[in-house]
C-alpha cells in the first residue's frame, strides 16, 4: 500500500489507472471476481485514490461494506455527488433490512454455491432478464439495462455506478442541475474567459516592464483574475463542472494569445524573468478558474 506522505512514482499512477480502467471492463462484463480483485489492488498501491474506491464499491455484494468504500470516496473527495447519491440510496436499502445489493445477489449466489446464509436467505421478487437491443445502438444485442429507467443498453453505453449500470440519459439526469451545463452555457463560459484573458494578458504586458514589481502584482493578479472570471461566469449561468472547466479554460488561453508571442520575443531576447512572469500568471489564472468551477 502507498504510504501516506510518499510520493507516488509515474509507473506506479499509471498501473493504477490501468487497474481502475480493466476493473470497469471486468465489471461491465459481469465478471466481478476480477473486478474486485484489480480494484482492491488498486486501493493498495493508491489508498488514496477516489475512483478505485467507488469502483470497488460498484462490485461488493455486501451493502454494509458499500457504504465503507462510499464513505472513504466521499472522506478523499467531498464534491463526489455520484458518491453521495450511491451512499444515500445504499443507506436507504440497510434501512430497509436488506444485507445484499440485489443486483448482486444471483451472482453471488451462483459464485459461492449458495453457501452464505445471506445469499440462501429469501430473495426479492426479480425479472428475468430478457435479451434486448440497445436503445442508443438498436444494431447491438445486450442483456444490460438500466437501473434506473430498466431501459436495455449495451456495454458502451453503460456507465458503471457503486448501485448498478446506468444509462447516459439517466447519468445525466442524476446529476445536480447546476451541473448540467449547455452548449449556450458552455459558449458564455468561453467569451467571458476569452475577454478576461485579454484584458489579464494586456495588464502582464504592461507589468513586465518592472520586473520584481511585475512579478509580484502577477502572483497576487492571476488568483484574483481568475476567481473574478468564475464569479461573472457563475452569475450569468448557474453553472459549474467539467464542462464549464473546459470552456473557461479554451477561453482564457485564447485570451492569452497576446502573451504566447510576447514570451516567444522575451524568450529570444534572454529576458527570462518576463518569460517567468507570463508563464506564473498564466498557470495562476487558469488553475484558479478551473479549481473554483468544480
Amino acid at each position: 500500500m502507498q504510504a501516506t506522505g510518499e510520493p507516488m512514482t509515474e509507473s506506479t499512477a499509471t498501473e493504477v489507472q490501468q487497474l481502475i480502467a480493466e476493473g470497469r471492463a471486468a465489471a461491465l462484463a459481469g465478471d466481478t471476481f476480477t473486478a474486485r480483485a484489480r480494484f482492491r489492488r488498486a486501493t493498495e498501491l493508491d489508498s488514496e485514490n477516489p475512483e478505485a474506491w467507488l469502483g470497488l464499491s460498484s462490485v461488493v455484494p455486501i451493502l454494509a461494506e458499500k457504504r465503507d468504500y462510499l464513505q472513504r470516496v466521499l472522506a478523499l473527495d467531498p464534491t463526489n455527488t455520484e458518491a453521495a447519491d450511491s451512499l444515500a440510496y445504499v443507506e436507504k436499502l440497510i434501512a430497509e433490512g436488506l444485507q445484499i445489493a440485489p443486483s448482486h445477489r444471483r451472482q453471488e449466489q451462483h459464485a459461492s454455491g449458495n453457501a452464505s446464509p445471506l445469499l440462501s436467505a429469501p430473495e426479492p421478487p426479480t425479472t428475468t432478464v430478457d435479451v434486448a437491443y440497445c436503445y442508443i445502438h438498436p444494431d447491438r444485442e445486450t442483456g444490460l439495462r438500466c437501473v434506473q429507467c430498466n431501459r436495455p443498453i449495451c456495454g458502451s453505453c453503460a456507465q458503471m455506478t457503486p448501485v448498478g449500470q446506468l444509462c447516459p440519459e439517466c447519468r445525466k439526469a442524476r446529476r445536480p442541475p447546476h451541473y448540467q451545463a449547455e452548449l449556450s452555457h458552455m459558449l458564455i463560459g468561453v467569451v467571458v474567459g476569452f475577454f478576461a484573458g485579454l484584458i489579464g494578458s494586456i495588464l502582464v504586458v504592461a507589468l513586465a516592464g518592472v520586473p520584481f514589481l511585475g512579478l509580484f502584482l502577477a502572483m497576487m493578479s492571476g488568483p484574483l483574475m481568475g476567481a473574478l472570471t468564475v464569479r461573472i461566469v457563475e452569475q450569468l449561468t448557474r453553472k459549474r463542472g467539467r464542462a464549464m472547466q473546459a470552456s473557461v479554460g479554451v477561453g482564457l488561453g485564447l485570451g492569452a494569445l497576446p502573451l504566447f508571442g510576447f514570451g516567444v520575443i522575451a524568450l529570444l531576447s534572454g529576458a527570462v524573468l518576463q518569460l517567468l512572469l507570463i508563464g506564473l500568471w498564466m498557470a495562476l489564472l487558469i488553475v484558479t478558474a478551473v479549481a473554483r468551477l468544480r
